[in-house]
């Protein structure tokens, strides 16, 4: 695979549903919120995603207005897997 693009487990939770993609790594965690809306068909008006990495009993918040090449903490390799697991929640965006 080309080394710009990594594939992406996203797993949302509170939809029972997860995507697998190849994500390019210098596109912001939260553009992908119009993908979410498009694949998923549902709405995220208003909506926040959050973005999480489980590294054993610990989770990491991502930042959502960096890439995934732009995140402070790049340690989160995928360990014996094909791909890289984030987890997705929906927060309510405040006016």
């Amino acid at each position: 695979m080309n080394q710009e693009y990594e594939r992406i487990k996203f797993i949302f939770l509170s939809l029972d549903k997860f995507i697998i993609m190849d994500l390019n790594k210098k596109i912001a965690l939260q553009d992908l919120k119009f993908t979410f809306t498009n694949v998923l068909k549902i709405d995220l008006f208003s909506k926040l995603p959050q973005f999480f990495i489980s590294k054993g009993f610990n989770s990491i918040q991502l930042n959502s207005h960096q890439s995934l090449s732009g995140q402070n903490d790049q340690d989160f390799s995928q360990q014996n897997k094909n791909h890289l697991e984030v987890l997705v929640k929906f927060y309510e965006e405040e006016a």
